[in-house]
């Protein structure tokens, strides 16, 4: 192969995107394994932030059960020396204070039978105190069950000081309740606990009864004494009766609002739970400043990568642009073609796909074709991918600047930048704040009827080069000849299907349509009714005052009914005076009401002809489509209702009558 040949090879194959696409690849790799490492990290950080906060909490349970062992079992040793001999249970009280100080115990008391207090080492001489509405003594008076009770979080009437009360019941005569000895856990004696953990900035352990009661709670390695006696929602995991024993979850914090990792366990021997948890920021707070420096680095190299990237790209560009850019305007022209020749459809679908073509063409965001009428603009269509209150019908008053004489020829007005706008773009600042703008008139013939246009918010990076303005010039030509051909053909198919003198449907069109009908009756077993009407003594009408009088008389009776008719009601004129209606998901009774309605509004109106004015009266048979009956049939069933309505005396609505009709 000649040099040159592989040269040119060799640039094909060198495309500014397979360039960009290696520079892609490269930043890709580079930030997946970055990526990858700091999630392997994440990890890493996140297991070991559960397994650090449920070694605490088990810790922590370890010695919050063998505190409560040794309370209970100093309640076990008091309690017998106090239905032994009072005098040595003053001596062991001395004992207990002397091997457990204030950090502790806060008060060692009994509470008699009767709900009154008996003892308190605080003050053996204090007068009897009430305590008979406290929830640990009504426990004990109301079970005959002997357990350890621990209390919520109470403020001693004696000693005026919060504390968690561990109490057993007394009994006197071996089963007869005879009071409650209470010792009072001082929950600050958790503080010595709290101050040897480290769970980080914001962690905190707690101690919570299954009733919800927030015991002790130590943040920061000190105690929260705000904390003392708050409830713990009842959503969380280890309030659900089916709970496991041990678990871990992350929660915003009912205390102080921090969102937490929680690790908790529910104590086997006492109704409590403890739990250790982190803040979750604090958690990840060390990784993700470790891995803030990484992305930076990897940012730079990033940039540097684009940087080089973009400049070899950017040279190989340069020498393909202009013959992209002429590929480009020839595929449009082309595509242009093929939307102008598609078969069966709409002439709004065309005109759309044209004006997404043209916005991609010329790069811009907005293309609208629309119609000229005095000093306002009507649009037809718009398309456009970031303005969406422009749309089908609106009306829009031309600019001040606008003359006639702007598209009244057929070359093409473009506007490249805000500084020169002018009446040429149509639309004002405050409908769509543009800068740019090129477009054409549509012309019908030799009449102007319109301007199709292009718009961007941007101004235009380059000139409106020659292949732009050719491209603008035909797809105006275009809209203007498919506009006037959907017209012709809208004119032909209404003088094919539509009566000339009273606008219903014609007699043909009508027989094709009531084919459709009843097979769509009979297919989903739907309700079908026909009415045909018949102007009673219409030849006199004809006669007295002239065949002009008897068009107009024609064209009310068709005007009156049309206006009572629904949408979906199918209107035609089978000859001279004679009308059908065929209206489906009707059943007779129902075709009955409509009909005496038209009858009676024809009957009440008064008709102005050049002959004078005419009265008028219709009479109308109704039937309702019966099971496998074709239009010849339900046709004579009608005329003959139709008959019978006229033998009677005219001016009547008469039905068929039918009791095997479909669709009831």
């Amino acid at each position: 192969m000649p040099a040159k040949s592989r040269s040119r090879e060799f640039q094909r194959k060198i495309s500014p995107v397979a360039i960009l696409a290696l520079t892609g690849v490269l930043i890709a790799a580079l930030w997946s394994a970055l990526l990858f490492e700091q999630r392997r990290n994440y990890e890493d950080v996140d297991r070991h932030s559960w397994s650090d906060s449920g070694g605490v909490a088990r810790t922590f349970e370890e010695h919050v059960d063998r505190t409560f062992n040794n309370i209970d079992a100093v309640l076990l040793v008091l309690r017998q020396a106090w239905v032994d001999d009072r005098s040595k249970f003053e001596t062991k009280v001395r004992i207990m204070q002397a091997a457990y100080d204030d950090s502790l115990l806060v008060q060692i008391a009994v509470i008699n039978a009767d709900g009154t207090l008996a003892y308190s080492n605080l003050d053996p001489d204090a007068a009897p105190v009430d305590l008979s509405d406290r929830e640990h003594f009504q426990v004990h008076r109301d079970s005959d069950v002997d357990e350890l009770f621990i209390s919520k979080p109470v403020k001693g009437r004696v000693s005026g000081r919060y504390s968690i009360q561990l109490t057993r019941p007394i009994w006197s005569h071996g089963d007869h309740f005879g009071g409650v000895l209470v010792i009072s856990l001082n929950p600050s004696y958790f503080s010595g606990f709290f101050g040897s953990l480290d769970l980080g900035e914001g962690g905190s352990i707690a101690l919570v009864g299954l009733d919800g009661l927030v015991r002790a709670r130590g943040i920061d390695l000190k105690l929260d004494e705000s904390a003392i006696g708050k409830v713990v929602p009842g959503d969380r995991p280890f309030m659900q009766a089916d709970a496991p024993d041990v678990g871990t979850f992350e929660a915003v914090s009912v205390i102080d609002g921090a969102k937490r990792r929680i690790s908790y366990r529910r104590m086997s021997e006492y109704p409590m739970v403890v739990a250790a948890a982190k803040v979750t920021d604090q958690v990840f707070a060390e990784h993700e400043e470790l891995w803030r420096h990484y992305k930076w680095g990897a940012a730079v190299v990033t940039l540097l990568l684009l940087a080089a990237g973009a400049w070899l790209a950017r040279a190989v560009q340069l020498q393909q642009q202009l013959r992209t850019r002429l590929l480009f305007a020839n595929d449009s022209l082309r595509t242009l073609n093929t939307i102008a020749i598609q078969a069966g459809a709409e002439l709004d679908d065309k005109f759309y796909k044209a004006l997404e073509l043209g916005c991609k063409h010329l790069g811009v965001e907005m293309g609208v074709v629309g119609a000229l009428h005095d000093n306002t603009y009507v649009v037809d269509k718009c398309y456009s991918d970031t303005f969406a209150d422009l749309k089908e019908g609106d009306v829009l008053e031309l600019p001040s600047t606008y003359t006639p004489d702007t598209f009244n020829s057929s070359d093409v007005v473009f506007v490249r930048h805000g500084s020169q706008r002018h009446g040429a773009s149509l639309l004002g600042s405050d409908t769509f704040k543009h800068e740019c703008f090129i477009g054409t008139s549509v012309r019908l013939g030799s009449t102007l009827y319109g301007v199709v246009g292009f718009y961007s918010t941007k101004p235009y990076a380059q000139e409106f080069d020659d292949g732009d303005r050719e491209f603008v010039r035909l797809l105006g030509r275009w809209i203007g000849s498919s506009i006037a051909e959907d017209r012709a053909v809208k004119e032909l198919t209404a003088l094919a299907t539509t009566d000339s003198l009273t606008g219903a449907k014609s007699r043909g069109y009508f027989t094709t349509a009531v084919d459709d009908e009843i097979s769509r009756a009979h297919r989903y077993r739907r309700p079908l009714s026909l009415v045909l009407l018949d102007l009673d003594y219409f030849k006199r009408v004809n006669d007295c005052f002239g065949h002009h009088s008897g068009d107009e008389t024609l064209k009310h009776v068709a005007g009156v009914v049309q206006g009572l008719l629904r949408a979906t009601d199918l209107f035609a004129r089978l000859g001279g005076e004679e009308f059908a209606i065929l209206m489906p998901e009707t059943q007779e009774h129902e075709a009955l009401l409509v009909a005496e309605r038209l009858r009676i509004n024809v009957s009440n109106s008064m008709i102005e002809t050049l002959g004078g004015d005419v009265h008028i009266t219709i009479s109308a048979g109704v039937a309702q489509l019966k099971t496998g009956e074709d239009f010849k049939t339900i046709y004579n069933r009608a005329d003959s209702a139709l008959y019978k309505a006229k033998s009677r005396g005219r001016n009547r609505v008469e039905a068929a009558g039918s009791p095997t009709v479909i669709g009831v």
